[in-house]
Formats: structure tokens, sequence, C-alpha cells
């Protein structure tokens, strides 16, 4: 069977903090991985519109929302590591789902909310960085 080209739920997320075991991250019910681009636009003279859009600035993040307050501020805020999920195929299958990585993983910040009577969530957000300015942190590939 043909791959779906559509994805749905998340699996396997972990973290991996530098020198620890890697901690699965479970009952996810949201999950993000932004390449980060930001793009810088130029108008001179009598220009309208922009003349030139250049991409200058890329900084690769990531999120994710579970409902286990627990293990997501276990993560000290600064802690580095690498963050690994996968985005499965709609069909389940083979080749069509997407394996991100992200390396460099720097963990930001847990936000909690919850309200009576039902449950709470965590989202935690990681920011992540080049080791030598040219090779991006963050990859993918279909599995």
């Amino acid at each position: 069977m043909a791959i779906s080209k559509a994805q749905i739920n998340w699996t396997g997320v972990s973290f991996f903090p530098t020198g620890l075991s890697s901690v699965p991250i479970t009952r996810v019910t949201a999950g993000m991985f932004s390449a980060g681009g930001k793009l810088l636009k130029f108008k001179g003279d009598t220009d309208l519109y922009p003349t030139i859009i250049s991409c200058p600035d890329q900084e690769p993040n990531a999120s994710f929302t579970t409902a286990d307050v627990g293990t997501m501020f276990g993560f000290a805020p600064g802690t580095g590591g690498a963050l690994a999920a996968q985005l499965n195929d709609a069909k389940a299958v083979t080749g069509g789902a997407v394996l991100f990585a992200m390396a460099n993983a720097v963990f930001e910040n847990a936000s909690a909310t919850g309200q009576h009577a039902q449950f709470a969530t965590v989202t935690g957000t990681w920011q992540a960085y080049s080791s030598d300015g040219v090779t991006n942190p963050l990859s993918f590939t279909r599995v």
C-alpha cells in the first residue's frame, strides 16, 4: 500500500539530556517542530512591494504538550541534549511516518495549566543551536 502522505499522532517522543538516560514523554496531545526561519524584507526608493526577501536567521525549536506534568517539570531550563519524535503515517504504512531529530536541543520552559475537574496539561519548549554555525540541528526522515 502506498503511503498516505498524511500524518497522525506522535509516538516515541523522548528527550535525551546530555550524560543522562533518555526520558520518554508520553500522553502527548500536541507536538511541534519548527524550522524557525525568519524573513527579512527590503523596500527602497518608490517600491510598494518588497524587492528582496532573505532568510538570514533560522532558529529551530520544538514544543510538546502532555498530560504528564511531573515528567516535563523534571527538566531544568537550560538542560541540553537531543529531542526525537515520530509523527505516524495516518494509515500506518511503512515509509510514511516522519521521524524528527533535534541535536543540541536546550530545554527552555515548562508551562502547566489545569482546570477544576479537567485533566491538566503541560507544554515543554526547546530551542536548538548549531555546533558550527552552518549545520542545521533539526533533521527529519521518512520511516
